[in-house]
């Protein structure tokens, strides 16, 4: 069965199970417990609050979230996953691989809904994707097919890049996507790595890139750039990189451009997770949904700062368009 051909069983008839439209009998409100990965000002939590309004739930009557923001650390995600889970609450979510390797590695028995995953059977998460056989399910994304795309629309942007470094973070990025992503943007570009393994390594590594006039960066979807993401996109600015994105946070914080999907969009998804769990669905029993929406977001100000012309063609392909650096 092809990734992106996975079906939505069970979850598009979620959206017709208002909670609101039977009272539960028991455990009101359900609680959930909701580990944000990085600093996000808000964002993921109310993509997921209005996920869950769309399906009918109250807050406080119906449901109580409970949030605790990470700062993109494997021992963020471990502490305030066993903080959540010792609460209790019913159900647990959560976005990138990561993070949910590490509430898997916190329990067993509380049903944990993930998003923003690269290959959750790569990464142990799920035994299968139509049947996770676990305390885990979600959303996952972020094929490695993507990576043509990553080095397609950098080089259309800044035609003078010929080699392109990918930019990670060994604690952070799973070990399966950046190989899998490295893989494809090889066929296509000259491809080498730099490994960042604290902020205070961002600025340097980016500076030493920017001795290769030719070079142009790709930033691969984790949670450390994203935590980080103005010290990240500030030091392409100042050493004059150009650099591809895999998530548009970044492009709103003054990246030059993004392809990848919206991860508000999939917090929002993961109400119908929630909602098939409420009404005792085991997550062993619901597929893993792949989601094949992606998006463009152009920075036309960063462009603008590292004197690039943005092409007429990318503007009117655009999602997403920033004006500011």
């Amino acid at each position: 069965m092809n990734r992106r051909d996975i079906v939505r069983v069970g979850l598009l008839g979620a959206a017709n199970l208002s909670i609101g439209a039977r009272v539960r009998a028991q455990k009101l409100p359900f609680r959930i417990g909701a580990l944000v990965p990085v600093p996000d000002n808000g964002r993921f939590s109310v993509a997921l609050r209005d996920g869950l309004r769309d399906l009918g739930w109250s807050e406080d009557s119906a449901f109580t979230l409970e949030i605790r923001q990470a700062d993109g650390t494997v021992a963020a995600f471990r502490r305030l996953g066993a903080e959540l889970a010792a609460l209790p609450v019913d159900v647990l979510v959560t976005a990138s691989t990561a993070a949910a390797s590490a509430l898997a590695q916190t329990t067993t028995t509380i049903p944990i809904v993930f998003v923003g995953t690269f290959d959750p059977m790569a990464a142990g998460l799920v035994d299968r994707l139509d049947h996770p056989g676990r305390n885990l399910t979600g959303v996952a994304g972020f094929q490695a097919d993507i990576a043509t795309k990553w080095v397609a629309q950098l080089k259309e942007i800044a035609p003078g890049v010929t080699e392109m470094v990918i930019f990670s973070n060994p604690g952070s990025v799973s070990a399966a996507a950046l190989a899998g992503w490295k893989a494809v943007a090889s066929r296509s570009a000259s491809i080498s790595e730099v490994h960042v393994g604290a902020v205070a390594d961002i600025e340097p590594a980016i500076a030493e890139v920017a001795k290769n006039p030719h070079a142009g960066m790709i930033v691969v979807p984790h949670t450390f750039p994203l935590a980080n993401r103005k010290a990240v996109v500030d030091a392409m600015s100042k050493d004059r990189v150009p650099a591809i994105y895999g998530v548009a946070e970044m492009v709103r914080a003054g990246g030059l451009i993004s392809y990848g999907q919206d991860l508000a969009a999939q917090w929002r998804m993961s109400a119908l997770y929630i909602d098939k769990i409420a009404h005792g669905a085991k997550p062993a029993d619901l597929p893993v949904q792949y989601a094949t929406k992606y998006a463009l977001a152009i920075n036309k100000g960063a462009a603008k700062a590292l004197g690039l012309q943005v092409p007429k063609a990318m503007i009117e392909r655009a999602d997403e368009i920033v004006d500011q650096g």
